[in-house]
């Protein structure tokens, strides 16, 4: 009867710290969004747009990324990615179909222009977030 205990603890332990990881990068890269938008809210804005965007499982979870691919003119075109999570697969191709060619505002670094940020707030102007997630 004790391997069988063992079988099991062995099973609970492992896919107890799969799920741990999942979310723990879930977070990881919401914190580093968030992160990334604080210090973009001193760089200079400009005008660009949404070209497409992308839906995907997010790996071991039950959530979605939408992805978005933008582009923006300083000196030369210059492309970015903002991306979003969702509960359901139906929000996330929803919102990309919302964004898709919309003129929004992109901030981007003055002394490399090629990093750049859609801020969160600017994307809850033209889409509805619903369920809103971080």
């Amino acid at each position: 009867m004790a391997p069988h205990y063992s079988r099991l603890w062995v099973f609970v332990i492992r896919y107890g710290i799969y799920f741990a990881a999942a979310w723990g990068a879930v977070y990881w890269r919401r914190w580093q969004k968030r992160r990334r938008e604080t210090i973009a809210q001193t760089w200079p804005s400009i005008e660009g747009v949404i070209l497409s965007g992308e839906v995907a499982p997010t790996p071991k979870t039950s959530c979605f990324l939408a992805t978005l691919q933008y582009t923006y003119f300083v000196e030369e075109y210059r492309t970015g990615e903002y991306v979003h999570e969702f509960a359901k697969e139906t929000d996330a191709d929803d919102f990309v179909r919302q964004l898709k060619d919309k003129r929004v505002q992109i901030r981007y670094k003055q002394s490399n222009p090629d990093e750049s940020v859609l801020e969160q707030s600017v994307v809850e102007q033209h889409a509805q977030l619903t369920p809103r997630f971080g």
